[in-house]
């Protein structure tokens, strides 16, 4: 029996349907219009929130929500192959038409679906802002706006990327399956990477009007664990590994913001916020692939995030493993971040001032307008109570900073430091 709720309700309730269902909708009955249709499959399922918010505002809302979506969405997919028909005489249409009255929205078929939309988004073709872009959009069901959000952007900027990407997808006529064996690892590597980025554009406290996006990050994590449970990916450890990493990063969410909306620092975090549940997953993902001889960066990433959510307080965190996974690391990635990382293990072993000493040498090779330089600096300088040097720091990498979070927790710090000076 159907409820009957306030307007503002049905809307809300529609749309929390829409975000879960978005992704599953379209994926599905993409394959029957081509990925060259793509936005006509999109605009379907938009029809039908539409008309979701329309009958659930008058009608109250169905028993099953998500059911009462795939019903309308698939007689609309219908009604526009007919039309497609009627219009070009496509014949292709009509055998679309046929198989897609007969389409069920099986979890399984709906998993296999997500999947091979999820390769497709990620063809070499299409350039990696655009992967994120379609990812994002079909795969999320986030609007354009909330994309925009996430990147600091605009509406203009995200919709000319989808169309472009669209265009690729015509132009070269991508394929919605997945790749031959032969292709599979390359492909799977462009995926998880594409992924990965995406997961730190939601994770990343220097980008978008939230701290962190925690809908990006969860719907990062939903689609690896679609690539960990198929069975064309159970011989790979890579994907294993990205997830570990990702759940156990995910599993800190919580306290690394305080009520202010202030970034803490780790040492400074409340570990009884961590979450014990994506934790145990996360170990659980990396456990299965202990001896596994592919051995990728989201492997020893993983690791370094183990050592860190297994240790039970701050000063029982094995620095030793943690520095040996960094050395490992610089082997196959010497990118700034790695080294400054490797810095600051390194001053938990030996001292604050190895850590400086170890970052000072970087600063020819490391751009001075790199935030993590300076305030990795400032947190090293003022464990040290020198606090002049921390400041100078701090201020440089106030300047810099476009994040309204970070900047005020920069801006918070320098306030500490200059206490400390009267």
């Amino acid at each position: 029996m159907s409820q009957k709720p306030s307007d503002k309700k049905s809307k809300v309730l529609a749309e929390h349907f829409f975000r879960l269902e978005y992704a599953k909708i379209v994926a599905v009955i993409t394959p029957y219009f081509g990925l060259n249709q793509i936005n006509l499959a999109e605009d379907i399922v938009q029809d039908t929130l539409l008309e979701a918010i329309r009958t659930w505002e008058f009608n109250g809302i169905p028993e099953d929500p998500s059911a009462w979506l795939y019903k309308v969405a698939k007689n609309k997919s219908v009604n526009a192959l007919k039309r497609i028909k009627l219009e070009d005489g496509y014949r292709s249409s009509i055998e679309s038409e046929s198989l897609i009255e007969g389409l069920n929205f099986s979890e399984e078929q709906i998993a296999d679906d997500q999947l091979r939309m999820m390769f497709a988004c990620c063809d070499p073709s299409i350039s990696q802002e655009a992967q994120i872009c379609l990812i994002l959009k079909t795969l999320c069901g986030l609007s354009i706006g909330e994309i925009a959000n996430a990147f600091l952007t605009n509406n203009e900027t995200i919709n000319k990327r989808l169309v472009r990407a669209r265009s690729t997808l015509r132009k070269e006529q991508i394929t919605f399956e997945l790749p031959n064996a032969d292709g599979l690892n390359e492909r799977l590597e462009t995926v998880l990477r594409t992924i990965f980025l995406l997961f730190n554009e939601g994770y990343s406290t220097s980008k978008g009007k939230q701290l962190i996006n925690y809908d990006i990050c969860l719907e990062t994590i939903r689609l690896v664990e679609l690539i960990c449970n198929h069975s064309l990916f159970e011989d790979f450890a890579k994907p294993h590994a990205l997830l570990a990493l990702m759940l156990l990063n995910a599993a800190r969410f919580q306290s690394r913001v305080d009520s202010q909306g202030l970034m803490i620092r780790l040492e400074d975090q409340d570990r009884s916020l961590w979450n014990r549940q994506l934790i145990n997953r996360g170990l659980a993902h990396l456990n299965k692939i202990q001896g596994s001889k592919e051995i990728s960066i989201y492997h020893i990433l993983a690791t370094i995030s183990a050592y860190h959510c297994v240790a039970k307080e701050f000063t029982q965190t094995n620095w030793q493993g943690i520095l040996q996974m960094y050395d490992t690391l610089l082997t196959v990635d010497a990118s700034p971040l790695v080294r400054l990382n490797r810095a600051i293990a390194l001053s938990e072993i030996y001292g604050p001032e190895k850590g400086i000493e170890e970052i000072e040498q970087l600063s020819d090779s490391i751009p001075h307008n790199y935030i993590p330089f300076h305030t990795g600096l400032a947190d090293l300088y003022i464990r040290t109570k020198d606090f002049r040097p921390a400041i100078k720091h701090l201020k440089k990498a106030l300047s810099i900073s476009k994040s309204p979070f970070e900047t005020k927790t920069i801006q918070h710090r320098i306030e500490e430091c200059e206490k400390e000076l009267k």
